[in-house]
């Protein structure tokens, strides 16, 4: 056997298993849509992103806490000493938004053991006890903003940020599972090009080893084919290893109902592929819609907003804590008999303040001026986040418009080299050409079929990428 025969039966061998992959009845054939709707179903990064929004609106949950009522209160029994008292206390308190005031009602009652006798403290009541009611407000420190409100606010701005980058992990994968899913067709509608130029070697290896047989053409033209044999079946293992790898890739996209990624089979690729059509692109339209409304930019806002609100606590941090009290209360009940009584009747005013000032203000001062820094890399990022949209919007018509034109190019040179590689193939028959010219028009006619398949994938790829930069919405995406 020669080492041209012993080679080919090596190669045949080898192949053995994907042409038996490759024999599987053709199915329904899977179009993208169906590879989206897994992807948003059962893809891992999108349930990332989901599980980081709801951790952040558990944070901005708990930033609520805050506000939340609180009740308050206090019993004891003074004995012993000369006066003996035994009193309750009970506070409710209501922090608020508004100015960082915090209202608060209560009820106490302070009674001395011996009730003929004063007790001579503060706590001591009628025997229907004290109400009161007051409001504390900060007129300084405190005032604009403090911690609680901070917090919620960068909780806020946090679970926005969350939000928004779930609607770009969206749209991203939406990308990747493009030009993943067209990689896997694109490779499969190659694979079966590689098939039919093997094909039409073989039927002619037989045709001229019968021409052999009768003498009518040399031992020379059938050895020629058998390199031509070698070289297709080469060509079609690396066709065939290349869509085994995309199929593995497009399993990362493709899953079942469990969230397991499905390998597909080549009998589920697209028998024919076309560039779907575009509308006109009103490009600086869609930049200004981009820049205003994409999730890219509407996270870099919401970060940055979020170290903003941090900015605005560490300044107010190194203003003094001024804090006005104003305060209504009145005994209730019957006279004690006692020295005291004649002060507890009535309804009692109370107007103060408290002041609080740290003297040097390191801490503070340090505070405010990493807030300041921070503030200053965010915008930073902003700025980047916008220019980069903007080139990409750019690029993306560009690309789509410039795909759309070399679709419609190499689809006319598709049927122009298959025509010449049908008339190279007579005209051997025939005597008038000979091997060399007819491998080169297949090829040229195989090259054409795959450089058409990619200008249509890649069409598509263009296609997609321009709808997910440009098809976004201002108002918040749907969770």
């Amino acid at each position: 056997m020669s080492l041209a025969a012993r080679l080919g039966v090596f190669v045949l061998g080898s192949m053995t298993p994907m042409f038996a992959f490759a024999s599987e009845e053709r199915g329904r054939p899977l179009h993208f849509d169906e590879v989206l709707e897994s992807v948003n179903a059962h893809d891992p990064r999108i349930r990332e992103a989901v599980a980081k929004l709801r951790k952040a609106e558990s944070k901005t949950l708990a930033s609520r806490g805050a506000f939340d009522p609180r009740l308050e209160g206090e019993g004891k029994l003074v004995t012993g000493a000369y006066y003996d008292l035994r009193s309750a206390d009970v506070e409710l308190r209501q922090p608020t938004t508004v100015w960082g005031s915090e209202i608060y009602v209560g009820y106490r009652v302070g009674l001395g053991v011996n009730e003929r006798w004063p007790t001579y403290r503060d706590d001591q009541t009628l025997s229907g006890g004290e109400v009161r009611a007051g409001i504390e407000v900060p007129i300084w420190r405190g005032g604009l903003v403090d911690p609680e409100r901070a917090e919620r606010a960068r909780a806020m701005r946090i679970e926005e940020a969350a939000d928004q980058a779930l609607s770009a992990t969206r749209l991203n994968l939406e990308l990747a599972a493009a030009r993943t899913y067209w990689n896997w067709v694109g490779s499969g509608q190659n694979r079966e090009v590689a098939k039919a130029l093997l094909d039409l070697a073989e039927q002619r290896d037989s045709q001229l080893k019968r021409r052999f047989s009768a003498g009518s053409i040399a031992e020379f033209d059938v050895l020629d084919n058998e390199r031509i044999l070698l070289e297709r079946r080469a060509w079609l293992v690396a066709a065939e290893r290349a869509f085994e790898k995309a199929t593995f890739e497009l399993s990362l996209f493709f899953r079942d109902a469990n969230g397991a990624p499905l390998v597909v089979g080549p009998q589920r690729v697209p028998e024919r592929v076309e560039a779907a059509p575009i509308d006109a692109l009103a490009v600086e339209r869609s930049v200004e819609q981009v820049l205003m409304c994409h999730p890219e930019v509407g996270k870099a806002r919401a970060e940055l907003e979020a170290v903003e609100v941090d900015q605005r606590l560490r300044r107010n941090e190194v203003a003094p804590e001024l804090k006005a009290i104003f305060e209504y209360s009145r005994d209730l009940g019957d006279l004690t008999d006692t020295d005291l009584d004649f002060t507890l009747p009535g309804n009692v005013f109370e107007a103060g303040v408290k002041l609080s000032m740290p003297l040097i203000l390191r801490k503070e001062r340090g505070k405010a001026g990493a807030a300041r820094a921070q503030v200053a890399e965010k915008e930073a990022q902003l700025s980047f986040v916008s220019d980069q949209l903007r080139a990409r919007t750019r690029d993306a018509a560009s690309a789509v418009e410039a795909a759309q034109q070399r679709v419609a190019l190499t689809d006319e040179v598709v049927d122009t080299a298959a025509e010449l590689a049908e008339g190279e193939r007579r005209r051997f028959e025939v005597g008038s050409s000979n091997l060399v010219f007819v491998n080169l028009r297949e090829q040229q006619a195989a090259m054409a079929r795959m450089r058409y398949i990619e200008a249509v994938a890649a069409a598509e790829i263009e296609r997609i990428r321009w709808e997910t930069t440009t098809s976004v919405q201002c108002d918040r995406a749907s969770r």
